[in-house]
């Protein structure tokens, strides 16, 4: 290859990958920055670095270990919540894409205490960085993948290069993040919903997109030699640490999640919805295939509430439900769809190990 032409290679590839981490509209709220000095920090002693005795291995299954890695892509909120859990959990090496102007905002995002404490197996990679994008697929076990963005796929440009055999001969699990394709509990008052009052209400409008963007996945993935996984949900509600105030004695503080500077982020009130969303529903549900139902005639109590409604998915449930799955042998190779449930605090590793069984039992 001439050297003009390896410039425009890289050139087009750094555009494809921008293109792919453009801040969705979820993404894109006003917001008051946080910042201090940075310095890193020392993995949770509390995270388990084995997998729970309730979770099947086999030769596809991804546990965090030393030396496994772990490699997210999209768009939004999810995909930092997502690496970030990642590194959380304990895998050798979580590394996420982002757009070059969001990296500070990313940055933030996936602090442990919201000013800049880094997990030390994080690495967030300017999209612009083309050949240690290349590198680090070499070594990749497993690729996350989701927006929030309810208008947006992942491009199969992207996909292919991503999941290019030739650049990932380590992959074994594919995970991506759809959508409730099924149709139930949709129609005229999801969509005005959406109109009214929160744009990020999945109203079922662009399942075509979505069904071909599962097809490529599922192809690309099989391309490269790796199982594949759709998780599925509905309207992404949440996804951050909650309530941590110290005059709040019933507060449960989750900082593996996003850190607080997402509740400024998100906010277009005094109180932000997304906080309360995250304080009153932590639980979840898992079922398997595409059943489940959107709100129907209660979407217009349902698009900004903070309680629990059909058509729901916390972004934390969503998240833990893809990253747990690469560890979880009858999550290859079938599709499922997260739920929330009413509690003011998230599963437990016994209780995640009861969800993913009796789901794919």
């Amino acid at each position: 290859m001439r050297a003009t032409d390896a410039i425009h290679h890289i050139a087009t590839i750094g555009m494809l990958l921008l293109g792919t981490c453009h801040c969705s509209n979820a993404f894109s709220f006003s917001h008051r920055r946080l910042t201090r000095s940075s310095s890193t920090l020392s993995l949770p002693s509390s995270v388990k670095s084995t997998v729970p005795s309730s979770t099947a291995l086999s030769g596809t299954t991804v546990p965090p270990t030393e030396s496994s890695t772990v490699g997210t892509v999209g768009n939004g909120y999810l995909p930092v919540l997502l690496a970030k859990l990642a590194a959380h959990r304990r895998h050798g090496k979580s590394w996420i894409i982002c757009p070059n102007a969001d990296v500070d905002k990313m940055r933030q995002l996936s602090a442990m205490d919201g000013f800049g404490e880094a997990l030390p197996n994080l690495e967030l990679v300017p999209a612009s960085e083309t050949d240690r994008v290349e590198e680090l697929l070499k070594e990749t076990d497993a690729l996350l993948i989701g927006t929030d963005d309810v208008d947006s796929v992942i491009d199969p440009s992207i996909l292919n290069y991503l999941l290019d055999p030739e650049k990932c001969g380590a992959m074994k699990r594919v995970v991506a993040m759809s959508r409730n394709l099924n149709g139930a509990g949709m129609g005229m008052f999801v969509s005005a919903s959406r109109r009214a009052a929160n744009a990020q209400v999945w109203d079922n409008a662009n399942a075509e997109a979505y069904r071909t963007f599962e097809s490529n996945v599922r192809g690309a993935a099989e391309g490269c030699g790796a199982d594949w996984t759709l998780v599925r949900a509905g309207t992404l509600k949440g996804g951050a640490c909650g309530d941590g105030s110290a005059e709040n004695d019933e507060a449960v503080h989750y900082p593996q999640y996003l850190a607080p500077c997402f509740y400024e982020m998100t906010k277009n009130d005094i109180i932000t919805w997304q906080l309360l969303f995250d304080c009153n529903v932590r639980g979840v549900k898992l079922t398997r295939g595409d059943v489940a139902a959107g709100p129907g005639m209660r979407a217009v109590f349902a698009a900004t509430g903070s309680d629990y409604h059909e058509g729901d998915s916390g972004r934390c449930g969503v998240a833990e439900a893809m990253v747990r799955s690469l560890e979880v042998e009858e999550a290859a190779n079938v599709d499922f769809g997260v739920g929330t449930v009413k509690s003011r605090e998230a599963p437990s590793e016994e209780e995640w190990g009861v969800l993913f069984r009796e789901c794919l039992a």
